[in-house]
């Protein structure tokens, strides 16, 4: 009998051994996916900032705000003389009446970029919602 009880033990215990050694491989594998993709996210992360810099330090050779800027500064301070006022109110006009969509959206785009916004699938739905 106490054979019998012996050989049902190590049954039980190697069963058991099993058993916790399978949940074990199962965590190990969770464990491994989860870093796996922390470092892809930490990766993908790193290659925006890198990317991100870039374009920010290609921007800083460019003078293309400073035109944008003082295009708008020119058209705000000419609203404020009288003798032009007439002009930038047809200008405007003009501008409202005329200017198609595809323009307008392109405008939009070039400005601002060049103050390093980033235009991608958000930026246009953000223009064609403008409509």
């Amino acid at each position: 009998m106490i054979q019998v009880l012996s050989v049902l033990g190590n049954l039980a215990g190697t069963w058991l051994n099993g058993r916790v050694e399978k949940a074990k491989a199962e965590t190990d594998v969770k464990v491994a996916r989860a870093k796996a993709e922390a470092k892809v996210y930490e990766t993908e992360a790193t290659s925006t900032m890198l990317q991100e810099q870039k374009l920010t330090d290609h921007m800083g050779d460019s003078l293309k705000d400073e035109f944008w800027t003082l295009v708008f500064g020119g058209i705000l301070i000419a609203c404020f003389i009288p003798y032009t006022q007439p002009y930038v109110k047809e200008g405007f006009i003009f501008l409202d009446q005329h200017t198609p969509a595809w323009f307008s959206n392109m405008l939009y785009i070039v400005i601002g970029s060049s103050f390093g916004y980033r235009f991608g699938k958000q930026g246009l739905q953000l223009i064609n919602r403008k409509k």
